[in-house]
């Protein structure tokens, strides 16, 4: 799996799907249901750790759907579409509200998953709709109120279901000016994320009238490194690879961090990165 996830860290997966369409996949999990084989859904692995020891089961990437279509102000994604190629198919045709997403390194079902966002702006923002497979497969649709976005969660979160496709809501804009955003956004982003090395974005979830990354700076964390893996000096929201680390040198990071900034100021921090396989 660390061929796969932004970490590149992460021991074998038993199986490894690709479907290239909803009906591939439909007729994948039929099988793997029939064979009672455990099965994960992921989508760009963006925000995934799999364990050193690997995933006892199939790994489902949907990466493969990526289809995606623009009418008038509405843009309908596939899965698999990537939150950047999103921004650039709204900014080429002069629709504006997808600039400060456009720097996330996730899949758009990934993002509805667990309502992604950056800079002010959420998946509940701007999403209608969404299809999905509930656990007995069929092909279920909810709108923006009934998917129950919060705080880096939704309907689906802990769910079998899996977000198929949704329909994005934008306006007018002017491309160059929306160009120019997204321009700003990301030089915003290199000044201030690691983005030379493998990490997953902030680690942690934004607990109650607090940000995770200052509590773990006022914490004295930054630089805190467990072999390869650190709290980056740039970020302290940021726990990055810088070459060698294994999973487990992230989660003991993970772990340590966790620890202290409780201990110091009886703060607890929810992992917003998802953690899988085998302990």
């Amino acid at each position: 799996m660390s061929r796969y996830t932004s970490y590149r860290t992460g021991g074998n997966a038993d199986i490894l799907c690709t479907p290239k369409s909803v009906s591939e996949l439909v007729e994948i999990l039929k099988i793997l249901k029939t064979e009672s084989v455990p099965v994960y859904v992921f989508g760009n692995c963006s925000n995934v750790l799999v364990r050193d020891k690997g995933i006892r089961g199939a790994v489902i990437l949907t990466t493969g759907l990526k289809g995606i279509n623009v009418n008038t102000t509405q843009i309908t994604c596939e899965a698999g579409v990537s939150l950047s190629r999103l921004a650039n198919t709204a900014m080429n045709s002069g629709l504006t509200g997808a600039e400060p997403i456009s720097g996330i390194p996730g899949s758009v079902g990934g993002a509805i998953s667990m309502n992604a966002g950056s800079y002010g702006t959420e998946m509940k923002d701007i999403v209608i709709s969404a299809a999905y497979l509930d656990e007995d497969l069929n092909i279920r649709k909810k709108n923006s109120i009934e998917l129950c976005f919060g705080n880096r969660r939704s309907c689906f979160t802990g769910t079998d279901d899996i977000v198929l496709s949704a329909i994005f809501s934008f306006k007018p804009g002017i491309k160059e000016e929306i160009r120019m955003r997204m321009s700003e956004y990301a030089s915003k982003r290199k000044e201030n994320q690691p983005l030379e090395y493998p990490s997953c974005g902030s680690v942690f979830k934004r607990p109650e009238g607090y940000f995770s990354g200052k509590l773990i700076q006022d914490a004295g964390l930054k630089g805190y490194t467990v072999n390869g893996a650190c709290v980056s000096e740039k970020h302290a929201g940021f726990i990055i690879n810088k070459g060698n680390a294994t999973s487990d040198d992230i989660l003991k990071v993970i772990d340590f961090v966790k620890l202290t900034v409780y201990n110091k100021f009886k703060v607890i921090l929810e992992t917003e990165v998802k953690i899988f396989g085998e302990e």
